[in-house]
């Protein structure tokens, strides 16, 4: 994908032009400037990173039920500031609303409706509590689970952070709901905050060790980066820390493309008394988008 450039020349119009001239010109360059506004910026933005770190180490298989069986898939985004949309220019540029249009846009005619539960400034073990309370009972078929930068800055302890993550996750997992963890964001100030990298290390561990994957943020952040697509000032809203449109419609665009790799793998064949038995997406066709 390509940035689109449209170039405006100077006002270059002669004295002879006049006050009216002048001012006709000018209405016509407005109504060139508002006329484009893409429902999505990721469109107009080179965002790519490899494969090794886009993909997801763990299977999706009920989420591939779930899409395979019913036209509205329910998914809820929990987190903090950085899923609820802080540094987004509008409630639609942050990453769960450009999730929702872009997985609608690779599976037509399914409709996924995805609910932003983020809470600035949150910490794992509120998110739990909101979890147990408000997520668990609307049983999505997914759960986008963003944690760990607020608990890694006012220094939570790690065994106790694990802890809350293997809670929730196995919460998550007794009620059917599939789960993929959002690690921190990369971020320059980062490297100054003690143990960062650690938490990032507890939540593969933990994901791990519950099969469940982990969406790599901070890598792919710093690949945006270190590969000369994008600068961090690209990527950071203006405090340098959280996200803005162009990372949030990145990581939304790249997320998608991840869920529907595995919601499009095949199922691997079940066996039963020595035979092979085609698993249960065996031979389904799902839509695929243009």
């Amino acid at each position: 994908m390509w940035r689109r450039r449209v170039a405006v020349e100077p006002n270059r119009a002669s004295p002879s032009v006049g006050l009216r001239g002048r001012a006709a010109l000018a209405t016509i360059l407005m109504a060139v400037l508002h006329v484009h506004h893409p429902a999505n910026a990721s469109e107009l933005i080179a965002c790519d990173a490899p494969g090794t770190l886009i993909s997801l180490d763990s299977p999706l298989r009920a989420l591939a039920v779930a899409v395979e069986r019913s036209r509205e898939i329910r998914v809820i985004a929990l987190g903090s500031s950085s899923t609820e949309g802080t540094g987004a220019s509008t409630t639609q540029a942050a990453y769960p609303a450009r999730f929702d249009r872009e997985m609608d846009r690779r599976f037509p005619g399914k409709d996924f409706k995805v609910a932003n539960l983020g809470k600035g400034g949150e910490l794992a073990d509120q998110m739990l509590v909101r979890l147990q309370r408000d997520v668990i009972p609307a049983r999505p078929a997914l759960v986008l689970w963003q944690t760990g930068v607020n608990d890694a800055i006012t220094g939570v302890d790690l065994v106790s952070f694990g802890k809350t993550l293997a809670s929730g996750i196995g919460a998550m997992q007794a009620a059917g709901i599939e789960v993929v963890l959002i690690d921190p964001q990369y971020y320059p100030r980062s490297a100054g905050v003690p143990r960062y990298e650690d938490f990032i290390a507890v939540m593969r561990r933990v994901a791990r060790e519950h099969g469940v994957p982990v969406f790599r943020r901070y890598a792919i952040m710093q690949y945006l980066i270190s590969s000369g697509q994008h600068s961090v000032d690209d990527l950071l809203w203006k405090d340098k820390f959280h996200l803005n449109d162009v990372s949030y419609g990145c990581l939304a665009e790249l997320m998608a493309q991840a869920v529907e790799a595995e919601i499009r793998r095949p199922a691997p064949p079940m066996i039963s008394a020595g035979v092979a038995v085609a698993g249960p997406l065996a031979g389904v066709s799902l839509p695929t988008a243009y």
